[in-house]
């Protein structure tokens, strides 16, 4: 008998590992559903793909079936595969495959959107950037020409839409437009876009907290990068964050001297990207966050130190008048310092500086300094 290819798509995937299972247990659809708790025509609907499995059906149907975790092994790709179609949402509709001057037009209003989000954030700019990505990745399929800058593109608003969500405090939609991107720069060839998009997923698990999952994205990510200084830069960034927060203080400064060392080489070069105009306040950045995270890790009133050089040099290359996001950001991060290297007279008065109702990311960083300044006072 003949072995059947697995089915591509993950939803197709889990249904046939159901039916499979089900069948091996000699259960009807009727019977399996009635016993989970579920009708049977839902069976049948995700066994034949034609809908999303709940997120309880995959640990009970293990349970019931005895297949050793296998479904709920197969359903984190379900899940992912389903917040991609969720951020694709329907089709843009009928239009036109744009042309060399209309790629033009989206080229130099990423550029636009991109600038604009150091004054005011993404939560502003997510729902053109959605549209665009979505019309551009509409197109794809249309394309006999410029197909691959038309998906180069698209990846690249991908990664601007993604990042609008991060900004938000919204990872999981982040990490799905980060995906569809990294799918989109993949098939473009554009290895310089793969890169950053990793980059960028090692970003988010960063931010969430878990080291091994950042770790490994920013390797993957440098390995994308090569033989691209700059690409790789950006990723010995995203690697240096990660060793920061498991609080490998070595394997992060390398990764930082790494980054400052490639960033020249792409200077020289005069190596594109979306980055490279404001490379040193990145690295001045990058230096302080990381410190700080090795502070918090270690205990290590040094890197506290060093984190507030790091991050007060980056405050005076961002007057809040024209970089008010990335300035209340970075506040945050210093107030939060400075409330660890016992100063908390000077941390308040950095956070009386924040927007009254700060949003996002920025929300989150006000959170965090906010409780370790409450510590510091109550210790």
């Amino acid at each position: 008998m003949p072995i059947l290819p697995a089915p591509a798509s993950a939803r197709l995937r889990f249904g046939h590992r159901l039916r499979h299972w089900r069948e091996a247990r000699g259960l009807s659809q009727a019977e399996l559903g009635r016993r989970l708790g579920y009708d049977d025509s839902l069976i049948s609907r995700v066994e034949n793909a034609r809908r999303w499995p709940p997120p309880g059906l995959p640990g009970r149907a293990d349970e019931l079936l005895r297949t050793g975790g296998e479904l709920a092994a197969l359903w984190q790709p379900v899940r992912q595969e389903r917040e991609r179609f969720d951020v694709l949402g329907p089709s843009a509709g009928p239009a036109a495959v744009p042309d060399g001057a209309t790629l033009d037009v989206l080229s130099h209003l990423l550029t636009v959107y991109r600038a604009a989000t150091t004054r005011i954030g993404g939560e502003e700019l997510t729902a053109v950037l959605e549209h665009h990505t979505r019309t551009l990745a509409g197109r794809q399929r249309d394309a006999r020409r410029d197909t691959d800058r038309i998906r180069a593109l698209a990846a690249r608003y991908a990664e601007l839409a993604g990042w609008a969500h991060f900004d938000g405090a919204r990872p999981a939609r982040a990490l799905a437009w980060y995906g569809c991107g990294l799918a989109w720069a993949r098939a473009a060839g554009d290895r310089a876009a793969a890169s950053d998009l990793l980059a960028r997923q090692s970003s988010v698990h960063w931010w969430r907290g878990d080291a091994p999952a950042a770790l490994a994205l920013a390797h993957a990510a440098r390995a994308a990068a090569r033989p691209l200084p700059g690409a790789q830069a950006w990723a010995a960034i995203a690697e240096a964050h990660a060793h920061a927060l498991a609080g490998a203080a070595p394997e992060s400064l390398r990764a930082l001297d790494d980054a400052e060392r490639l960033t020249e080489e792409a200077l020289r070069a005069a190596e594109p990207g979306p980055w490279l105009a404001r490379a040193h306040l990145v690295l001045t950045v990058a230096h302080g966050t990381c410190r700080r995270d090795l502070a918090h890790r270690t205990g290590s009133t040094g890197h506290a130190h060093a984190a507030v050089a790091h991050l007060t040099t980056a405050l005076t290359q961002l007057p809040p008048s024209t970089h008010p996001h990335d300035h209340a950001l970075v506040t945050a991060r210093l107030a939060a310092v400075h409330a660890r290297t016992g100063e908390p007279d000077t941390a308040t008065a950095l956070l009386a500086h924040l927007p009254p109702a700060p949003t996002g990311r920025i929300a989150h960083e006000h959170h965090q300094a906010s409780a370790l300044l409450s510590y510091t006072r109550a210790t």
